[in-house]
């Protein structure tokens, strides 16, 4: 008897597992220069020859060196996009899924330090979100969940803090994106005209 019931959850257990086993997509091996003039997109959907377009995207530097790569499933990003400097070094990875943003993107500067690296869920930033200066140096570091944001901090090149928040009852408590209006030049204190940094998104 205690044979029979634990072949009933074996069963039962195998049973289960079995049906939450992720569905994967299979990309097919078509691949396409995205400068092809068969391409075009209408509503977010890339569309070759008149069908939603399922395959992978190449584009190029003038010079032929590899821009970017990209997969593509019934005309929407599924999969990975890696974007690259026109020195051949690795610019960004970002994946998708039914063209939403998932997963962990990463981005570099040009000498190789990290420049940003985000969390996704569903098209939503989600957990730990971070950027650096090209000299290695934190820029900023802001907490997601469900798309906003809890708390952040963000600091200068230099070390200096510039931004410390937490968030309450959707209220923002401390400093926020506070931006020098003038700088030393030649020791001298000159005013001038702050560019906001974006993130690059």
């Amino acid at each position: 008897m205690r044979g029979i019931a634990l072949a009933i959850l074996f069963f039962y257990l195998a049973a289960c597992s079995g049906s939450v086993k992720e569905k994967k997509t299979v990309i097919p091996a078509l691949v396409l220069n995205k400068a092809d003039t068969a391409l075009h997109m209408q509503n977010g959907v890339w569309y070759y020859q008149g069908k939603p377009f399922s395959g992978y995207l190449h584009a190029f530097y003038p010079g032929g060196a590899l821009q970017s790569t990209q997969s593509f499933y019934q005309g929407k990003e599924e999969g990975a996009l890696h974007t690259f400097f026109l020195s051949g070094a690795r610019e960004t990875e970002r994946y998708f899924a039914g063209g939403e943003k998932t997963g962990i993107h990463r981005g570099w500067w040009e000498n190789g330090q990290p420049r940003f690296e985000y969390h996704f869920l569903n098209g939503a930033y989600e957990g730990d979100f971070r950027e650096w200066y090209a000299s290695g140096a934190p820029f900023k570091y802001v907490v997601y969940r469900h798309g906003a944001d809890l708390e952040g901090m963000g600091w200068r090149e230099n070390g200096k803090l510039f931004m410390n928040y937490v968030m309450k009852a959707g209220r923002r408590y401390g400093i926020m994106n506070a931006q020098p209006c003038y700088t030393l030049r030649n020791e001298k204190g000159e005013y001038m005209a702050v560019a906001g940094k974006k993130s690059p998104l």
